[in-house]
């Protein structure tokens, strides 16, 4: 599709995270502030909570950007856990630190011990990355709570996030021994309005468009239908790109932005 009569070098709105279009709201970095503390003070175990779309994943890739090519650290992302055991999981997070399968649970947490034992030798930390970590069952939780163990002189070994949907709360609320260990939480919530605006200007700002495309009305209706998260509005402006092109319309209206809605619902 041919965007340059609005004025835009590229697609602003997609439904896969792009880290040049992660707009950075307020509670988007409270939140990557309060987990990078944790992460880099050693404490541990940081959770993010958020529904769909909330942008859970695109925090998870931002922190992973921000160190795995840093010397200081050793950093694995793991994006989805679809494991079939504690064991499984175990061997899928060794594996994306690059160590080698053993034959039983505790070999192979043996082996990870003395990975993260080199590491700080070598004043490394550890980052373990776990998104859509609702995905977890009952042992694999226990596991995370075996390897917050992993310590020296006070010092945690091993620091994980876990990011995932609200029904996580539930789940680590079942498990207490791991949820004590929980340094810090954060919730993705809906944006407001003027952060849905910002978001919006953002985003066409990057795609090449300097001059606003939306009206006041257009932006507060893209609000209204949206209710705020982020993953709506660019659903939203997804589909309200060819229906601008087609309508041969320069700035799109709340009526465009009523139309186009309705056709999603």
């Amino acid at each position: 599709m041919d965007l340059t009569p609005l004025g835009l070098l590229e697609p602003p709105f997609s439904l896969s995270p792009d880290p040049r279009y992660f707009y950075l709201s307020a509670q988007h970095r409270t939140t990557l502030a309060k987990t990078t503390y944790v992460i880099e003070q050693r404490q541990g175990l940081a959770v993010v909570f958020g529904d769909v779309g909330m942008g859970k994943t695109s925090v998870a890739r931002r922190l992973f950007d921000q160190y795995r090519d840093r010397a200081d650290y050793r950093t694995a992302y793991i994006p989805s856990p679809h494991y079939k055991s504690a064991f499984h999981f175990l061997k899928g997070i060794c594996a994306e630190f690059g160590l080698p399968p053993r034959p039983g649970q505790p070999a192979q947490l043996g082996t990870l011990q003395e990975y993260l034992l080199s590491a700080l030798e070598a004043h490394q930390n550890v980052l373990l990355i776990v998104d859509e970590a609702q995905l977890l069952v009952g042992p694999q939780f226990e596991l995370l709570r075996q390897l917050l163990n992993f310590e020296l002189n006070d010092r945690k070994l091993l620091q994980i996030v876990m990011l995932g949907q609200n029904q996580l709360r539930n789940k680590l609320r079942a498990k207490r021994a791991l949820e004590s260990r929980v340094a810090t939480r954060s919730t993705l919530d809906p944006l407001d309005f003027p952060d849905t605006r910002a978001m919006i200007e953002f985003r066409l700002l990057v795609a090449g468009r300097r001059d606003p495309l939306f009206s006041e009305g257009g932006l507060r209706a893209v609000f209204t239908y949206s209710k705020g998260v982020p993953r709506e509005v660019c659903r939203l402006g997804l589909n309200l790109l060819p229906a601008a092109l087609q309508a041969g319309v320069q700035m799109v209206g709340e009526d465009l932005v009523q139309r186009v809605a309705e056709e999603l619902r």
